[in-house]
């Protein structure tokens, strides 16, 4: 019978980590393999998605004392309410010769354009403009 060389028994020691690792398990079954967070057993991840938000906490402070309400102060609206029916507001905006321009393009036309330009709040052109009904055709430049 032959006789191989003396196998030594051997203890295979396997180094222990001293890394933490999160403690999640994911859906797949597997575990986070992120470092835990400030010494909690999850990583900074699971540690936010398992936080408990503050109007839920107990807190461990006394309460602050109630301070006295003050009055509502008075807010003016920045724009004031109509009073006024719109066509009134249209007609107050507006020239006689612009609102004869708007009246006229409103009986005259199927199709159109009226433009009310506007600047620093005043109105500075009415006038209705030329528009076709079709976009014109091109000309082909012939060579």
């Amino acid at each position: 019978m032959r006789r191989g060389p003396a196998r030594r028994e051997e203890e295979v020691l396997v180094p222990m980590s001293t890394v933490n690792r999160c403690i999640a398990i994911a859906a797949h079954g597997r575990r986070c393999q992120q470092t835990t967070y400030r010494g909690g057993p999850y990583c900074w991840h699971h540690t936010q998605s398992r936080k408990v938000w503050p109007p839920s906490r107990v807190s461990s402070r006394p309460a602050r004392a109630a301070k006295p309400v003050a009055a509502p102060v008075e807010v003016t609206p920045l724009r004031p309410e109509p009073t006024l029916a719109p066509l009134e507001r249209i007609a107050r905006e507006l020239t006689a010769d612009q609102l004869e321009e708007l009246a006229e393009f409103l009986e005259d036309r199927s199709f159109g354009i009226f433009r009310i330009q506007k600047a620093d709040g005043e109105v500075v052109e009415a006038r209705p403009e030329i528009a076709l009904p079709y976009p014109r055709a091109r000309r082909r430049a012939s060579a």
